[in-house]
């Protein structure tokens, strides 16, 4: 049976001395934890017997008043602290913070270790400990159900019920539910939950304890891809301890996993539809049917191409997006990833926040009806190149404005042809690259040395090409608009491009 404070004081060859705190000596203590943190109870659940270095003690009055006042709000049984030489003297204001809160507070002389009172502690809990390894067993066979069937959204709910609380995985920006099936949590925790990690910056320590409504509640993180939270909340008896916790959100990291095999089989089969969409292998109503089926209309959707960026991120934008309830088809064709997304939402900002700071996205046209999706991929192929220039790296065909007289490829072609076809055809007879030092010039502000450097060639064979380019096209690099109408015209071309990617 576990002790109480009281009975751990009167344990004789401890010598432990109480000072303060004799209204709370009936609290029961489920583990004694040894820590120096300033906030402890970030790795604590409730019902410890926190144990401290005396040198750590805080020496200023109102510092270890806070400290008694955070341990007493969080739970914690009593504190004990082990008398050194470094000890400051304990403020009679302390003492009475202790008695008021009620919060037990002893000292241990510097010969008796804490070894001894864990001990002492853990002796008396043997038959708790009984417990709490059953309750580890369950939730290991909650593991082993998931690996040899597929998980029940109930799943969460028994090992709720097992440990006398509720319990819900939620997605740590959103606060959504992120199983299959699951409840979601009531608003005023959800919100909480979302402020909380904010707060934080994401990142959680142990255990994050939070206070909704006069309830309490405790956030666990749960490893996976996307960061996920474990909630405990509605206690119907004492908190599940912090070791027990953990491995509830061990099994919460699997039952994801097991549903993120099921994404990943979606994401396979939405690539074979989007790219029979690409290549025109379906009809207008078997596309409608197929699309609708996967909660996508062709009215509302758009193209979106994404280049650079992690590829690590890349083998989960599917997840991310799942998260985000936004309906999906993925396609990794010619190094750049397309997704056929709605419209409306913030598609393109969560597929760029996977792939990091580098991608770069262009977004078509709304797609329309699905034999458009050739044209959809172009469109995002050219709004693509343009979204280095924009501040949020991420560029809107419609928003081109400079290419807006170009509305399809065959326009584009004839562009390229009337500008750039001198130049292209010198190139393929003479195996030369002089559309290459071409682009590289402008997009490096005419700079003759940053071209050298990207080309790797030498400043005076820079100038010689560029004199030779100025000779074939007709063009002077010199003139305002003869540097627009050759910008234009390498844009069209990357237009025109894009019709391989399709084909």
């Amino acid at each position: 049976m576990a002790l109480t404070i009281g009975e751990l004081a009167d344990i004789a060859h401890l010598r432990l001395r109480l000072h303060a705190g004799a209204l709370g000596l009936d609290a029961t203590v489920a583990w004694a934890q040894a820590s120096d943190l300033d906030a402890p109870w970030q790795w604590t659940t409730g019902g410890e017997l926190l144990m401290k270095n005396g040198c750590t003690l805080p020496a200023a009055a109102d510092a270890q008043i806070r400290l008694l006042t955070g341990l007493a709000e969080h739970g914690i049984a009593g504190l004990v602290i082990g008398m050194d030489p470094q000890t400051p003297p304990l403020h009679s204001s302390a003492i009475a913070a202790a008695d008021a809160l009620p919060m037990p507070l002893l000292t241990a002389p510097y010969s008796v270790p804490f070894a001894a009172i864990g001990r002492a502690v853990a002796d008396a809990s043997k038959a708790e400990e009984g417990r709490r390894l059953a309750l580890t067993e369950r939730v290991y066979t909650t593991i082993r159900r998931s690996v040899a069937r597929p998980p029940r959204p109930e799943a969460m709910r028994h090992l709720g019920r097992d440990l006398a609380c509720r319990l819900a995985v939620v997605d740590a920006e959103t606060g959504d539910p992120v199983l299959d099936g699951a409840d979601p949590v009531p608003p005023d925790l959800r919100d909480a939950v979302i402020e909380e990690m904010r707060h934080r910056g994401g990142a959680l320590p142990g255990v994050a304890h939070i206070d909704v409504g006069g309830e309490r509640a405790q956030l666990v993180e749960v490893p996976d891809e996307e960061p996920t939270v474990l909630i405990t909340y509605g206690f119907r008896a004492a908190p599940p301890d912090i070791v027990l916790l953990q491995h509830v959100a061990t099994a919460a990291a699997l039952l994801l996993a097991q549903q993120g095999i099921r994404r990943e089989h979606q994401r396979r089969v939405g690539g074979e539809l989007l790219a029979h969409l690409v290549d025109g292998r379906l009809d207008d109503a078997e596309g409608r049917s197929q699309l609708a089926e996967r909660g996508l209309g062709a009215q509302g959707c758009v193209m979106l191409a994404a280049d650079g960026g992690s590829s690590a991120g890349e083998r989960y934008v599917h997840l991310s997006l799942d998260r985000r309830r936004i309906p999906n088809l993925l396609l990794h064709r010619s190094g750049l990833l397309y997704a056929l997304v709605p419209a409306s939402g913030d598609a393109a900002a969560v597929i760029q926040r996977r792939l990091g700071e580098d991608a770069v996205i262009g977004v078509s046209d709304p797609l329309g009806f699905p034999g458009r999706a050739a044209a959809a991929v172009r469109e995002a192929n050219w709004a693509v190149r343009d979204a280095a220039n924009s501040p949020t790296r991420i560029s809107h065909y419609a928003d081109v404005m400079h290419f807006s007289v170009l509305r399809d490829a065959d326009e584009a072609q004839l562009l390229v042809d009337r500008v750039l076809g001198a130049l292209l055809r010198y190139d393929a007879e003479h195996g030369t690259d002089l559309m290459r030092t071409l682009d590289i010039f402008l997009r490096s502000g005419r700079s003759w040395q940053q071209t050298a450097a990207t080309a790797g060639i030498h400043r005076q064979t820079v100038v010689y090409r560029i004199h030779r380019i100025e000779e074939i096209t007709g063009r002077d690099l010199s003139a305002t608009g003869h540097i627009a109408e050759l910008w234009m015209a390498l844009r069209a071309r990357d237009l025109v491009a894009g019709r391989a990617v399709s084909s």
